[in-house]
């Protein structure tokens, strides 16, 4: 909620909505003190854990990161594997465990709710050396090496408050337990860096002793959904394109799109986790033919759910193609010497 309405009415809603903000803050710091007190038990694997999670609901880049810090541990000689909670129950797939499977298919992607469970089949089944712990800042029952946060710097914090009333799922102060802060869609532009400045004094403010990193997305990969076919990235330079997509922040797909010299003539964006329908296609296709488009750009996560449409996409001679980003981390020569510390204790 931003707060921008006027009105009796507004103001009623916006009271309500406190009310239970304030529900919910007592129950998160209840919950949180009986950790405190080991009344409630934390559970340590024999292997390392590091935490990858944010404190706001949407997409922060968290796995982005997850990809990044996989291939490094794995490259660097240890097993990783990561756990997830899936989305909707035990064993149940979800956008990001898709893209976990596709970018990390030599990395054990565990997928459950319980997350002791997956844990201990990771340390004792599986024999990992480090467990990644997707979306776990909030995971207290798992005890960890790292905690790292990552915050996207157009949107860190959302309205300053908490689930309902606005985005944040702790208070601010809960990132005094974080010891690595990820600074994501950092671009090069000065009003970008300016935003990644000020929010690194910010944090310096809430927690001096975590070291903080910034970092950028860089487009990877481009490929035709239909067939599969890997294609150049300058395939959409100077081409007329439609952008699809159902994820948290699409304004940072359209800066990549953009970038790569794409001429965005029709947009099409859905809330995030949307799931795509015929008459969605077949309104874009509508839309595509009459502009003159042939190319429809979505995104590698948006891709198991357009993968059953995309024939009726080619029907149509339109070209159904997706972007796939790595992220980019500056410093990350001392950035993963932090990691990699978490071995040597």
């Amino acid at each position: 909620m931003s707060g921008k309405r006027q009105g009796p009415l507004a103001a009623m809603i916006r009271l309500f909505f406190s009310l239970v903000s304030f529900c919910y803050y007592c129950g998160v710091e209840s919950i949180k003190f009986l950790y405190r007190l080991r009344l409630l038990k934390s559970y340590r694997p024999a292997c390392k854990v590091i935490s990858i999670g944010n404190i706001t609901l949407g997409g922060t880049g968290k796995t982005p990161l997850v990809v990044t810090l996989a291939r490094y541990l794995n490259d660097s000689g240890k097993k990783a594997a990561v756990l997830s909670r899936g989305y909707g129950g035990d064993r149940v797939t979800s956008d990001e465990v898709e893209l976990l499977k596709n970018r990390l298919p030599a990395v054990p992607i565990l997928v459950g709710r319980d997350r002791i469970k997956t844990a201990r089949e990771a340390d004792e089944s599986l024999k990992a050396d480090v467990i990644l712990l997707d979306d776990g800042f909030q995971h207290w029952r798992l005890k960890r090496d790292l905690d790292i946060v990552t915050l996207d710097i157009n949107n860190p914090f959302g309205n300053g408050r908490l689930i309902p009333r606005g985005t944040l799922r702790e208070p601010l102060s809960s990132l005094k337990r974080a010891d690595i802060f990820v600074l994501t869609k950092v671009g090069s532009e000065g009003d970008s860096i300016a935003k990644a400045q000020g929010l690194k004094a910010r944090l310096g403010v809430i927690n001096a002793d975590a070291a903080v990193f910034t970092s950028s997305y860089i487009p990877s990969r481009l490929f035709d959904i239909a067939g599969g076919e890997e294609l150049k990235l300058s395939v959409i330079e100077n081409k007329k394109i439609a952008l699809v997509c159902a994820i948290g922040e699409p304004e940072s797909f359209e800066d990549t799109a953009k970038a790569l010299g794409a001429d965005i003539v029709l947009r099409s964006f859905f809330m995030d986790h949307h799931r795509y329908t015929e008459n969605d296609i077949k309104r874009i296709i509508d839309e595509c033919k009459a502009k003159e488009i042939d190319v429809v750009l979505t995104t590698e996560k948006d891709t198991p759910r357009l993968t059953h449409l995309s024939s009726l996409v080619a029907h149509h001679s339109i070209r159904l193609l997706a972007l796939g980003i790595e992220m980019k981390i500056d410093n990350e020569e001392k950035f993963f010497g932090r990691l990699y510390s978490i071995f040597n204790s």
